[in-house]
């Protein structure tokens, strides 16, 4: 799966080479034909070779592989229809001096028929046409995929600095699909494929359900690989990254992974896990492995930090599920910090609600979906975990000794009793950990109304109720190992950025569609999560150029809204098999222009089969 060497698995033997065709130039790909094990056996296509505009370096040109024009075989060259084209071309139309293979059906002189028979023969031949292959299709799905690739060109290049050059371009094609059309399953791909621009571009792409599906098998066998991949992401990364699980319903009674987890009360069925590493700077994801669905996240993160280094310096930002004093071991190696919340039933939660009381403030200040900025004022009280622990011991002892007295008190026998004091806190072993406890007075006033609003509904919400809760009403305790000299309200800023990851995921479940799982295969299941993490970077790359548009028009579009805009254009063939985009209205081309598409090029590489 990795990149080969020179002499490795994709080398040409020599003997292969000479069976070219001298008359055109040309180029020799070995392709793995085999959909059970990749690169179990082979096929040698020939493609053209051109010379086209380097897009990186404008003004300069560069040497790229064009259509196939034919395959290597039983020891000869066998053109294709193209193939057999560019050969009459280079012989002057003779074809004489062009030597077909016998499987090549010659040109049949054909009857001559009635003007009905003419007609029912071009029926059908328009109705046999439907039918046919990608390559022959006459209209083509142009404006969202065009989009798609005219600004995330550089996800590709990252898959290939990994993966071959053909496996980093499925990945990415399939990713694309995913993108653009939903979750769509390999039963599907084919189908989308042959009908989008993307089968002109890569013709050869092996893409059939067979071996989309056998493909992602494979991805999924090889981990060591997907590390590679995205350990190197990571490297690159803002080093400020969240962690989170997420829950995807399973139907399959084989899938290997389905089990009963913490979600059942709400699907009422079998579920797996997916846990991510997510860049909250860059918004991309950084890793995404497929769990069992009853494991919960504060083991299966154990696994993460086996599988890949974070940097030192990085600040992970985590949910109250991976809150134990072993995991936090793993976050802080390598001089790392996290933040975290601290679950209510922790000795250090009680000793900090013990007073609520707040000793400074500071105003939060967030940007909404309009652009304005709304501020927010955060009371706030610090503390460590030593103190907390300490305060907590105290009530303890507090507690014991008020209990003493009382049976001191009710002893009638005259009997000697002995002090019971011998419970003591366990410790944790990072005592200097900090521990903030925050209010958010918004989020206070708008609890407080909103109980008070129930009061008298029913049974549960009553006054004495509210004067019990309504002092925990917007509180939230985080604790982290922050050096001293950052600020309460900076971690409470860094914290808030987690939120992020919630947003990717939920655009994960609701517009890609990965809510549900009908697949048995274990390692199925880890290729289709990785693309996760492949489709999530287009989609921030996608984002990025939209968002940098000049035109409010398309820059406050959703990525759904302008992706249904760019669907308007189509790329059909005139009779004369010239390409050409038929006129739609200028909203639609101006999404596509904003995005770096340039139709009339792209027009021009499809006529010249190097698109």
């Amino acid at each position: 799966m990795a990149r080969p060497l020179v002499n490795g698995v994709y080398s040409i033997p020599p003997e292969i080479l000479a069976l070219r065709p001298e008359e055109i130039p040309c180029t020799v790909k070995k392709i793995p034909s085999s959909s059970k094990v990749l690169g179990q056996t082979y096929h040698y296509y020939v493609y053209e070779t051109v010379t086209v505009d380097d897009r990186k370096n404008p003004g300069q040109t560069k040497k790229s592989n064009s259509s196939v024009i034919g395959k290597i075989e039983g020891g000869k060259f066998i053109p294709n229809k193209r193939g057999i084209q560019r050969l009459k071309e280079v012989h002057n139309d003779c074809t004489s001096d062009v030597t077909l293979e016998k499987n090549i059906e010659p040109v049949k002189n054909e009857p001559v028929l009635t003007s009905v028979e003419a007609e029912t023969v071009k029926k059908t031949a328009i109705n046999m046409n439907v039918s046919q292959k990608s390559l022959e299709l006459q209209s083509k799905d142009y404006g969202e995929y065009a989009a798609v690739l005219a600004c995330t060109g550089s996800v590709l290049e990252r898959l290939e600095k990994i993966f071959s050059d053909e496996d980093a371009r499925l990945l990415y094609a399939l990713s694309i699909i995913h993108f653009i059309q939903e979750y769509t399953p390999a039963s599907y791909i084919n189908d989308v494929y042959d009908q989008s621009i993307l089968s002109n571009k890569w013709p050869t792409l092996p893409i059939s359900e067979n071996h989309v599906g056998e493909f992602l098998r494979v991805i999924g066998r090889h981990p060591a690989t997907i590390e590679q991949y995205c350990q190197m992401v990571i490297n690159e990364s803002s080093r400020k990254t969240a962690i989170d699980g997420h829950v995807i319903l399973t139907c399959s009674r084989q899938n290997d992974l389905a089990d009963y987890g913490n979600k059942y009360p709400k699907i009422g069925n079998k579920q797996l896990n997916i846990l991510e590493a997510y860049d909250v700077v860059n918004e991309i994801p950084l890793t995404s492995t497929a769990f069992e669905g009853g494991t919960p996240d504060k083991s299966s993160v154990r696994d993460l930090f086996d599988a890949y280094v974070f940097p030192s310096g990085t600040c992970f930002m985590i949910d109250m599920g991976f809150y134990t004093e072993e995991d936090m071991k793993l976050y802080r190696e390598k001089d790392n910090f996290f933040i975290i919340p601290v679950p209510e039933n922790t000795i250090i939660s009680r000793a900090m609600r013990h007073s609520i009381t707040f000793t400074d403030s500071f105003i939060y200040e967030k940007t909404n979906e309009d652009g304005e900025v709304k501020r927010n004022p955060i009371l706030y009280r610090e503390s460590t975990v030593k103190e907390l622990e300490d305060l907590y011991q105290m009530e303890l002892d507090i507690k014991a000794e008020r209990e003493f007295e009382e049976n001191i008190n009710q002893n009638k026998s005259g009997e000697t009793l002995k002090k019971n004091c011998e419970k003591k806190v366990k410790r944790s072993d990072f005592p200097n950990d900090r521990i903030v406890m925050y209010r958010d007075t918004e989020m206070h006033d708008k609890m407080m109304k909103e109980y008070r609003s129930q009061i008298g509904m029913d049974k549960e919400h009553t006054e004495e109720r509210l004067k019990e809760l309504g002092p925990q009403f917007g509180i939230i305790i985080l604790r982290f190992n922050l050096p001293t000299d950052i600020p309460a309200s900076q971690a409470y800023y860094d914290y808030k950025l987690r939120w992020k990851i919630e947003t990717h995921y939920n655009f994960v479940e609701n517009t890609i569609k990965f809510c549900g799982f009908q697949l048995d295969d274990y390692y199925g299941i880890q290729g289709l999560s990785f693309l996760i993490v492949i489709f999530g970077q287009i989609k921030k790359e996608y984002q990025k150029k939209k968002n940098a548009s000049s035109l409010p028009y398309v820059k406050n579009m959703s990525i759904r809204e302008s992706l249904v805009k760019a669907r308007y254009l189509k790329m059909s063939q005139h009779v004369n098999q010239k390409w050409y985009v038929p006129m739609v209205s200028s909203s639609h081309n101006k999404v596509v222009k904003e995005m770096g598409v340039d139709i009339a090029r792209d027009i021009e590489s499809l006529n010249k089969n190097t698109y």
